[in-house]
């Protein structure tokens, strides 16, 4: 199974509006849809929140059979609300291609 992890800054002033907009509906009331969406791009997500001296990113792993494509099929299918909230939140516009990826450089299974 392959992984993919992606660092996402949270844009200076905007955690707790990325925590009631973002992390509850992913979390609470659309956790349902939000765990299908992810079964249907066939990938398993985790998301962490860390915390750095020059504010907060959103470290997200995707595990599957191809987590890229994975992610793709879960940027594609965002409701309009949630695109908006990527860029006021992150400055992420989905509907541009993703900035470069990370590079993995260790694996102590390899």
């Amino acid at each position: 199974m392959a992984i993919l992890a992606v660092a996402i800054p949270i844009l200076p002033g905007k955690l707790d509006a990325w925590k009631s907009v973002v992390l509850d509906q992913m979390t609470g009331e659309n956790k349902t849809h939000t765990d299908m969406i992810r079964e249907n791009a066939g990938v398993h997500e985790r998301s962490f929140l860390q915390e750095t001296p020059d504010g907060h990113l959103v470290i997200l792993t995707f595990e599957g059979a191809d987590p890229l494509a994975g992610w793709g099929k879960i940027m594609a299918n965002l409701p309009p609300e949630f695109a908006t909230a990527a860029m006021e939140l992150h400055g992420l516009d989905v509907n541009e291609p993703p900035p470069p990826l990370p590079e993995l450089i260790y694996d102590s299974k390899a």
